[in-house]
């Protein structure tokens, strides 16, 4: 459903169009809350990175390149052509970057603040980055599988929450359960990519 089509159901179950704005905030409320409910496969994106030089460091400012960054996946060095089976960089903690013995480790990468670092064994330019991508909130830009997929998953949840906002606690807890019900159907279809 597109943002349009859930507005509506959600009016169905609140009976409140007046609340226009206040329910299509409890919208992408509750798109942004089931995205970020777990780390689901359909959120993840790959692309290829580029870095100025070839260099054993290497940083990237992913919020400038990815604004709907969430978190790092993997990150892979590669060929210009992006073919290359290169060194996967184990992702760590900017606690973990050196060893037992206070020494830098190598092929790893890390998040810190905005930043991706890189400590490489070898110099490289070229990786493919995997990154859990939040969905597109904006009133413009709407796009959530999760409302293509599972769309009561978000009219339930923003139901809830619009009963709450205006004070009827009865009727929250009820769809409260609904969207927690639906959540769990999102969590079965879309943490593997393959079904059982």
């Amino acid at each position: 459903m597109n943002l349009t089509e859930l507005q509506t159901e959600v009016y169905a179950i609140t009976n409140r169009p007046d609340l226009a704005d206040r329910t299509l905030s409890a919208i992408r409320a509750a798109t942004l809350k089931i995205h970020q409910a777990d780390y689901f496969y359909k959120d993840l994106r790959e692309t290829g990175i580029s870095f100025l030089t070839s260099d054993f460091l290497q940083q990237f400012d992913y919020r400038t390149v990815f604004p709907l960054w969430r978190s790092l996946s993997y990150l892979r060095r590669t060929d210009i052509n992006y073919f290359d089976n290169g060194q996967i960089y184990e992702v760590v903690t900017p606690g973990h970057v050196v060893d037992d013995y206070a020494l830098n480790r190598t092929n790893v990468c890390y998040v810190a603040g905005a930043v991706l670092q890189v400590r490489s064994s070898e110099a490289f330019q070229y990786a493919l980055l995997g990154y859990y991508a939040n969905p597109d909130i904006t009133l413009a830009g709407y796009s959530s599988w999760v409302a293509l997929d599972h769309p009561f998953a978000i009219i339930y949840q923003a139901a809830a929450n619009i009963f709450k906002s205006i004070g009827k606690d009865q009727e929250w807890q009820a769809w409260t359960m609904q969207a927690q019900e639906q959540l769990q159907e999102v969590r079965i279809s879309n943490i593997e990519a393959r079904g059982i």
